[in-house]
């Protein structure tokens, strides 16, 4: 159960991320548009990335005495939405909503939770509220800053905008990159909580930073704990460095936009669903900063024609973030019924 779960949430992630174009297939495939509602006993909380979990067992209709596995988003996606750990315990009786998967069927991509106190808890970015009026909706504070008056400069905590365009769409795959994703592996990848490597890293809706060290930058991300230096004394990798994850990144300043070259990358995937890149692939990101320092539009070009006909041209942006980057941990807080 909790293996085919765990598959329909990262097929879910992949299209909340933007990656519509690769992961279309993925998601007729294995969840389905069909809402179920539960109503229950809250029997176990697993507090984890990438996926928070929920054990619920149903006590009303023909589903009564069945253990249903809610999947919902990551701990700092939750928090976002101001959904923190203290609000589930074991024990509890509630009421969910969610999508189903036709592999299995008492797996759950939970959307919405209603509380014992009747306050609902989103499960998902940007559901709207369905139990609850909207006064009772559990709620965020998006943390944006005074950019202007902190008068930081590149070097703050960004968050990348949800439900911003897709920076994936209308890329310029080959065929056979497309195809290749066939041979994926979604289950093991979903399970594994493996660090990801460049450029999927850099292209996430998890917050990042940038960190002056005078000759380096190091861009820091929640994602996996990751972190990237960003050389500033040097034009090109030195004379035998290894290829690796993230590769080696060189930067330089011009006309205000820090400008950063990546290669020697030996991350396999362009993406989190499979598509392939070489180790010849070669990533070009523009960070633009707005007049007021609130604003941090971000293009990616990336080069690589063993999985594009052309340059990949990806653009996003970033806005001042007052949070900070958490620990990133896959460990489990779990909580049990006796």
């Amino acid at each position: 159960m909790r293996s085919s779960a765990s598959l329909v949430l990262l097929v879910a992630a992949a299209s909340l991320l933007g990656e519509r174009t690769a992961s279309a297939h993925h998601s007729v495939a294995f969840y389905s548009n069909e809402i179920h509602e539960i109503e229950g006993e809250l029997m176990e909380v697993v507090w984890q990335n990438p996926h928070v979990r929920f054990t619920v067992r149903s006590t009303a209709g023909s589903d009564a005495g069945k253990l249903w596995l809610v999947e919902s988003s990551s701990i700092f996606l939750r928090q976002r939405d101001g959904v923190t750990r203290d609000l589930f315990r074991v024990g509890d009786r509630v009421k969910v909503a969610g999508r189903r998967s036709p592999r299995d069927d008492s797996a759950l991509l939970g959307l919405n939770m209603l509380l014992p106190d009747g306050r609902e808890a989103l499960l998902w970015p940007e559901q709207p509220a369905r139990f609850a009026a909207a006064d009772r909706l559990i709620r965020g504070s998006e943390q944006a800053a005074d950019a202007a008056a902190e008068n930081k400069g590149i070097f703050r905590v960004w968050l990348p905008p949800v439900g911003q365009a897709s920076p994936y769409a209308g890329l310029p795959f080959r065929d056979t990159a497309i195809a290749a994703r066939r041979s994926f592996d979604i289950l093991a990848f979903a399970q594994s909580c493996e660090p990801e490597g460049m450029p999927r890293i850099a292209v996430s809706i998890f917050p990042y930073e940038f960190v002056d060290r005078g000759r380096e930058i190091l861009l820091r991300t929640e994602l996996y704990d990751t972190e990237r230096t960003i050389h500033l004394d040097r034009a090109a990798p030195p004379a035998g460095q290894p290829h690796s994850k993230l590769g080696y990144s060189v930067g330089e300043w011009r006309d205000g936009d820090l400008i950063v070259t990546t290669t020697l990358v030996n991350w396999r995937y362009f993406d989190n669903v499979g598509t392939p890149q070489s180790a010849d692939v070669r990533i070009v990101e523009r960070f633009a900063l707005s007049a007021d320092q609130s604003r941090l539009d971000v293009e990616m070009t990336v080069v690589d024609a063993a999985t594009f006909t052309a340059p990949a041209v990806l653009k996003t942006y970033w806005q001042a973030y007052a949070g900070d980057i958490n620990r990133y941990d896959c460990q489990a807080d779990t909580q049990r019924a006796d």
